[in-house]
């Protein structure tokens, strides 16, 4: 149920550049998934506020996000095929929510205001795609809720704009950068020559994978639990020490050694290899879109076999080494035309007489990965298994997501499941193998 705002406060705003073009490659895909998922996979953030916050200031960090970013203030046209397309506004006005608590707890309504805006669906059309309310405690505020639609941006442009909202000049207001490429300008880039080259590249690498995968990396469904659709987040303590030191010893990021304990421990627990999974692309490391605002995350295809011939030998550092490799593939082929994609996994899968299965998601969100200097976690008592709690959901839009985040050190994350292809005691026994596996190749210290 929507929470209705007792005040609404009118935030007008004017910027530079508009028009109307199509949708960028990654905002292809990100709208499929929010098709799929019924929502707008919002990116949602809470603030606590300190004692003198005022609205002004708010309607003023508002309309500095509208003003300054084109991907802000875009509408989006749905023709009656399907096809979109979005319109940058040169000006307009927002509103800004205020929620009265109504003498309850001010931090519960945030909390409700922030689910709210997890499940939301924009009104893509005649909405911007940003909100933002703030809950107000018998007269002062206490919490600020800012909500974005997924296509609009992804994690690390709405850092940037928090950033720049923070390095504003406190006279002119000035922020002493640009705000980056806009979308409109990445759509035209990729209808060029040089856009072209990339996708086709993209396409022949999506094919030769799509001819050698297995359709699914799930085993045949079993039986669905009565509740169906679960989130678990977990935190593995242990994990974080045991990917740097593994990592450091061989001389690599800690994202191949998590993506293939992840790999090996799915195909234990399905039985399915090898396994062939989505994993996001942030496409900020191409030329150009390092400060580019808007949403720049795509899916790009990882295949590793924990069984196969080229991971043999040396064991678990061999199919680290394989993981690095092919993640990288991955990345570099994770940039192209999604209906062309879609067109060509549905053609090979025709041609081998399959339909593939492609909707489970390893989304390493942790940042940064550069190699780490070396360390060692001493061998002894076998490390607690990862803690796991447990929610029911009422849909998810893939079979199975793994979110992965540092938090202080430790592994932690998400995993959303849907339990007719997977279940719950698979999931946590899925997490208790790739730590195993992490923290034995942790403990061998310098061999390999």
């Amino acid at each position: 149920m929507t929470i209705a705002a007792t005040e609404r406060v009118r935030v007008p705003f004017e910027g530079e550049g508009g028009g109307v073009g199509p949708l960028t490659w990654t905002q292809q895909t990100m709208w499929q998934q929010m098709v799929r998922a019924g929502t707008s996979l919002a990116l949602v953030a809470v603030r606590e506020l300190a004692p003198g916050a005022a609205v002004a200031e708010f309607a003023a960090e508002l309309g500095f996000y509208l003003s300054r970013y084109q991907a802000m203030r875009t509408t989006l046209r749905l023709a009656g095929d399907g096809g979109v397309r979005q319109v940058v506004h040169r000006s307009g006005t927002a509103e800004l929510e205020i929620h009265d608590t109504g003498g309850q707890d001010p931090a519960l309504l945030a909390a409700r205001l922030e689910q709210q805006g997890i499940f939301a669906r924009f009104d893509y059309e005649h909405e911007w795609p940003i909100r933002m309310a703030l809950v107000r405690h018998e007269g002062v505020l206490t919490h600020a809720v800012l909500a974005i639609a997924h296509h609009a941006a992804d994690g690390d442009a709405a850092l940037a704009m928090f950033e720049d909202l923070r390095d504003r000049d406190p006279v002119t207001g000035r922020v002493p950068r640009p705000p980056g490429m806009a979308p409109l300008e990445q759509a035209r880039l990729q209808a060029g020559a040089a856009g072209r080259r990339q996708h086709e590249a993209s396409l022949r690498y999506w094919e030769q994978q799509l001819r050698l995968i297995p359709p699914t990396v799930f085993a045949p469904a079993g039986t669905a639990e009565q509740d169906r659709y679960w989130y678990a987040d977990f935190t593995a303590p242990a994990m974080g020490p045991a990917l740097r030191a593994t990592a450091a010893r061989l001389g690599t990021g800690t994202g191949p050694v998590l993506f293939a304990a992840f790999a090996a421990a799915l195909a234990h627990v399905t039985g399915v290899s090898p396994v062939a999974v989505m994993i996001t692309v942030n496409n900020r490391f191409r030329p150009g879109f390092a400060q580019a605002a808007g949403h720049l995350i795509q899916h790009g295809l990882c295949v590793l076999d924990p069984a196969g011939p080229e991971s043999a030998g040396p064991g678990f550092d061999e199919l680290v080494r394989l993981a690095r490799r092919r993640l990288r593939a991955a990345q570099k082929y994770g940039y192209y035309v999604q209906d062309e994609v879609d067109a060509l996994v549905e053609r090979v899968g025709r041609e081998r007489g399959v339909g593939f299965d492609l909707r489970c998601l390893y989304n390493d969100r942790r940042g940064d990965d550069s190699p780490h200097p070396a360390g060692t976690v001493a061998a002894g008592a076998a490390p607690a298994a990862p803690t796991v709690t447990w929610r029911r959901v009422d849909d998810l839009h893939h079979r199975l997501i793994f979110h992965a985040d540092d938090r202080d050190g430790a592994l932690a994350g998400q995993v959303q499941v849907d339990t007719a292809y997977l279940g719950r005691e698979a999931v946590a026994e899925l997490l208790a193998r790739a730590q195993a596996l992490v923290c034995a190749a942790a403990a061998r210290g310098g061999d390999s």
